[in-house]
């Protein structure tokens, strides 16, 4: 499996040593093979492709070229920041919205006074499958017709308070796959190995 990480959006790219050394060793292990790739049309050869925090906005034919490898087959995952910093979650929007998802992440951050990691609510615990994570500093998404992926247990909550505390959401989109993640930061170096992180961040890189 190939996994096109892109470096075009000012992200925070795979090669990050500070950040993402850990992930791509586990993933190196596990068969997966991660690029950073720095020309945005090259994404095209890969089976999945990441934009882990985009800074900078995508062109209209970025977001033309995106829809297409959606509907060929490909997966794509967007994953954002709490109450859109550096207007990443703004930048996303308009990806989202000019290809008609039914998504929408919100300018917020999903907090947890009960159920959290090291007593901090910024920290909560969450569920994907019968795996326990633990989801720091992220967003909510709200979305149409996606399946919810995570989402916190009944204690979280959203602050501002008002929308559902989903933190990932996947929606098929032609031949391929839509995932959008609420925050960036719960596969970094810091997060990946605190409670099952490393086994959801292994499975959105294989397919």
């Amino acid at each position: 499996m190939r996994v096109g990480w892109d470096a075009t959006h000012g992200e925070f790219t795979i090669e990050d040593y500070y950040y993402f050394s850990k992930l791509k060793t586990c993933a190196k292990k596990e068969g997966i093979n991660i690029d950073e790739v720095r020309t945005f049309s090259k994404l095209a050869d890969y089976d999945i492709i990441v934009f882990n925090y985009p800074e900078q906005h995508f062109k209209e034919e970025e977001i033309d070229q995106i829809e297409g490898w959606l509907k060929d087959g490909k997966r794509v995952i967007f994953a954002t920041y709490y109450n859109n910093h550096d207007g990443v979650t703004k930048t996303i929007n308009q990806v989202l919205q000019k290809i008609d998802t039914g998504i929408t992440i919100n300018n917020d951050v999903i907090v947890d006074s009960k159920n959290n990691f090291s007593n901090d609510e910024f920290f909560p615990i969450a569920k994907f499958n019968d795996l326990t994570l633990v989801i720091p500093c992220s967003a909510s998404v709200s979305a149409e017709g996606a399946e919810v992926l995570v989402k916190g247990l009944s204690t979280a909550k959203t602050m501002p308070e008002g929308n559902e505390p989903v933190f990932a959401v996947r929606k098929k989109m032609g031949d391929g796959e839509l995932i959008v993640l609420g925050t960036c930061v719960f596969w970094d170096n810091y997060s990946l190995y605190v409670e099952r992180n490393r086994d959801f961040a292994l499975w959105l890189l294989k397919r």
